[in-house]
């Protein structure tokens, strides 16, 4: 009995914690289309041919688009130029909660590479971002909307308009378990060093 209480009390905490998690509306719209921005200044609706991964970039309130960290779950372009699928309208950011501020930030890339923005960062492969913005979440019942229109001037929501796909720059830093295992083996190699010169 005492089992079964402790295996609900843990599923109870898990889902108290996935539903405290903060969000966003991440899903666009007929009026908040994403559209590519050329280099010329001119601009067109972005299309299931042109093979995009969408996804969203966020870290703490302030940080800058060179520390930011891919959320789970990529979207792309359906049929309909502009509108994203795989985006679901309730979007939530690991490791963060409702009323948190973060530093947000949309990037586009090619598909070939899924979600593995580290293959994307190795490559130095074309893509394109929104500025970062400074954004609230919400809550599993009201997310924090994202997107405005292309006349909308509010500072905490994106325009849909993504700078012309081209050479990143955008700084790629290593993950924290990257960084961790790349000391790990320092310290090991550091240790072998001293052990082979006691020994002559």
């Amino acid at each position: 009995m005492k089992k079964i209480l402790l295996a609900l009390g843990l599923i109870g905490i898990t889902l108290t914690s996935a539903l405290a998690q903060g969000t966003i509306a991440f899903a666009n719209g007929a009026l908040t289309r994403v559209t590519m921005l050329d280099p010329t200044g001119g601009g067109r609706n972005a299309t299931a041919s042109d093979r995009l991964a969408i996804g969203v970039f966020y870290g703490p309130a302030g940080s800058g688009q060179d520390y930011l960290t891919l959320a789970p779950g990529v979207a792309g372009i359906g049929p309909t130029a502009g509108i994203m699928i795989n985006a679901p309208s309730i979007f939530s950011l690991p490791g963060t909660e409702a009323g948190q501020v973060v530093s947000l930030q949309i990037r586009m890339w090619s598909n070939t590479y899924g979600s593995d923005w580290e293959a994307v960062c190795r490559d130095n492969a074309y893509l394109g971002a929104t500025a970062v913005k400074q954004v609230t979440l919400g809550t599993a019942e009201n997310a924090t909307a994202i997107w405005q229109t292309a006349s909308g001037t509010s500072a905490s929501r994106f325009t849909p308009l993504i700078q012309a796909l081209g050479p990143m720059n955008i700084q790629c830093i290593p993950e924290p378990s990257t960084l961790a295992l790349g000391a790990l083996a320092g310290a090991f190699l550091l240790f072998r060093v001293r052990k082979s010169t006691k020994a002559n």
